[in-house]
């Protein structure tokens, strides 16, 4: 798989010529910062456009539906979250707490003019607002995404205490993952393959049975 041009991006998943360009303003933009703090993993620099655009663009499909706010958690680079903005997605929040990168995704925004909201602020520390969706990508363990999820709806009045829909995207451990997930929380999920690499999956989890005990207080 090799991305270099307009249609190679949308023989994968359609955009529209104006959110292409806006990638290209990103990707220049990231090359700039990655000179100056490590945004992306070297490796990965020839790369972007599969590695990282695509990626994150393939979760596009599965916000169709959501009309509520959007979470970020851990947006580092902006992936997934500044994508789908990119690609037209409203209500998006990126959490992010290294407060350089918060600098260079404002960056970004501001070159684009996408419609989005970026906070400097540890996922623990992050003020509630009521959520429909989480994304997450190449942060944690699926057990401590969870803990993140349950500890943040905790902060909200109890009548809002809903388990938002979870959407992460996981490598090649996540079928361990979901196992050591499984032994402390029932939950029903959907596993779909990832267009980047056939080791890696992207989970949707749309319901948590089992939370923590201190849910309800």
């Amino acid at each position: 798989m090799k991305i270099n041009t307009y249609d190679d991006f949308c023989s994968y998943i359609y955009v529209s010529r104006e959110t292409y360009e806006k990638l290209l303003i990103f990707k220049k933009t990231l090359i700039k910062w990655q000179n100056k703090i490590n945004l992306i993993s070297q490796s990965t620099i020839e790369n972007i456009w599969e590695r990282h655009f695509l990626d994150s663009a393939q979760l596009y499909p599965f916000l169709k539906d959501i009309n509520g706010n959007v979470l970020d958690f851990g947006s580092g680079a902006g992936f997934p979250g500044l994508i789908l903005a990119m690609m037209g997605k409203k209500n998006i929040h990126l959490i992010e707490a290294d407060l350089k990168k918060c600098v260079f995704l404002r960056e970004v925004v501001m070159l684009t003019g996408i419609d989005i909201t970026i906070h400097n602020s540890r996922i623990e520390n992050f003020n509630y607002i009521k959520v429909e969706l989480i994304t997450a990508r190449a942060l944690a363990s699926l057990s401590k995404l969870i803990f993140y999820v349950e500890n943040y709806i905790i902060k909200g009045q109890k009548k809002q205490r809903k388990i938002p829909k979870l959407l992460f995207l996981k490598g090649k451990s996540y079928n361990s993952e979901i196992l050591e997930l499984s032994k402390i929380r029932n939950f029903t999920y959907k596993i779909y393959p990832s267009l980047t690499d056939k080791n890696s999956k992207i989970i949707y989890i749309d319901d948590i049975n089992k939370l923590k005990n201190d849910y309800e207080k």
